[in-house]
């Protein structure tokens, strides 16, 4: 009689604990921070990066990494916006989602393998958040700016922390809605035949900040040779400036690096050669008081022209022999 009260009481404690669920091995789905994608300048983004970055994705599987043997993780692109956009300029980036870094994109409508036989390194790593990989696609001339869009995503799944080698759950799975089990005495098996199932809906919002740049197009001054400061000609040229799309700046000449108050200098050796840089108009280009304006806003996709003339001073006592430089630094200012 004491042997059967003993073995009734074990076999009620077995029964409640495999019954116990293993809420450590649950996934679930709650609402992500924004995905940033940083800075880039406008001409970084006229090429296109696969590895743009990533961020959690909405999706928290916390514990089962490593258990990877019968696990099921799926996920469904349902909608993305038609690019990141500029609200302000109306210009848009192309962008990509995938499920590993440099992964094939996701193509809307559309539901992943199980990502869960793929390793879920690739997912989470040490974090219990599933990463979403993004890429940028070449986007041509934009503004600056910042840039965002959005990706609806739908999750499901069907995990188990304590799983036979049958695929049989030693509790209850952790389904999303329209995947189902079926139960005997603490023991579940899965119904395959339901996944993906319904899935749970995750939006995401993607952001990119993109910064106004310049690039300059010009050659060095070059006054030739004379053996008299009366000898040397004047020299016209421009320098070509292609700014961000939209941009509006002015663009400054620093005054050298042998500037004596009033004249800029060339120099060889302890010798100087004064001369100056001149913007239409005869007024000498300077970076603070005095400098070039656009005619309009940049057009980001050509240089807009800066002409000058450089001239040697002709006032001046013709200076000993020599090689005569000095290096300017030109610079804009939005």
């Amino acid at each position: 009689m004491m042997r059967s009260r003993l073995f009734v009481a074990y076999a009620l404690l077995l029964v409640l604990a495999v019954l116990a669920p293993d809420l450590a091995r649950a996934c679930s789905i709650s609402g992500a921070p924004p995905i940033t994608l940083g800075s880039r300048s406008s001409f970084d983004v006229r090429s296109a990066d696969t590895h743009a970055g990533s961020g959690a994705s909405g999706a928290s599987c916390p514990g089962i990494l490593g258990l990877l043997s019968s696990q099921y993780i799926y996920v469904s692109l349902d909608a993305m916006s038609n690019g990141l956009l500029n609200a302000v300029s109306g210009d848009r980036i192309p962008f990509s989602v995938a499920t590993m870094p440099g992964g094939a994109p996701l193509a809307v409508g559309t539901t992943s393998g199980n990502l869960a036989t793929a390793g879920l390194l690739t997912l989470g790593g040490s974090s219990s958040d599933v990463q979403l990989f993004l890429g940028l696609g070449a986007a041509g001339n934009v503004a600056a700016g910042t840039y965002t869009g959005t990706v609806t995503l739908r999750w499901h799944y069907a995990t188990c922390g304590n799983i036979s080698a049958l695929g049989i759950c030693v509790g209850n799975w952790t389904v999303s809605p329209g995947v189902t089990q079926g139960c005997l005495l603490g023991l579940c098996t899965l119904n395959t035949g339901t996944l993906p199932g319904a899935g749970v809906s995750v939006t995401l919002t993607i952001s990119l900040q993109v910064t106004r740049d310049c690039r300059f197009v010009t050659s060095d001054i070059d006054f030739g040779s004379a053996p008299l400061v009366s000898g040397f000609a004047p020299v016209n040229a421009s320098i070509g400036v292609t700014c961000s799309k939209g941009s509006t700046y002015t663009v400054g000449l620093s005054n050298g690096a042998y500037f004596d108050g009033s004249r800029r200098r060339m120099a060889a050796g302890a010798n100087r050669l004064q001369y100056d840089v001149f913007l239409p108009g005869n007024v000498r280009w300077n970076d603070t008081t005095s400098r070039a304006l656009q005619a309009a806003p940049a057009a980001g996709d050509s240089a807009e022209q800066f002409p000058f003339t450089a001239r040697i001073y002709g006032d001046q006592p013709t200076p000993p022999v020599g090689n005569y430089v000095d290096t300017l630094i030109v610079d804009v200012q939005f």
